[in-house]
């Protein structure tokens, strides 16, 4: 009989926490995506700005700082991507 319970009881549990584990799942790549677009966003406005202002010299080392950024930011992308679906892979087993 408490085995009965105990199992109605987890069931209720794992029903109450299903949408927040959907919505876990869908919210780990989008915010991924957030991060990467800002990161784009802020490197191409600091380019504006400068060329703007110093139109000659001054942007091209910010250029090629922004090459560097981005290299960075594709390899943490990457490897938080690699790691969210070795965490979602790993709950299957």
């Amino acid at each position: 009989m408490r085995a009965l319970a105990k199992k109605d009881s987890v069931i209720l549990v794992n029903t109450i926490l299903l949408p927040i584990n959907i919505l876990e799942d869908f919210t780990k790549p989008l915010s991924l995506s957030f991060r990467l677009f800002g990161n784009i966003l802020a490197d191409e406005l600091v380019v504006v700005v400068l060329v703007s202002l110093v139109p000659l010299v001054v942007p091209i080392p910010v250029m090629f700082l922004g090459l560097f950024t981005s290299g960075i930011q594709a390899l943490i992308f990457a490897t938080l991507a690699a790691a969210y679906i070795g965490e979602s892979m790993e709950g299957h087993h």
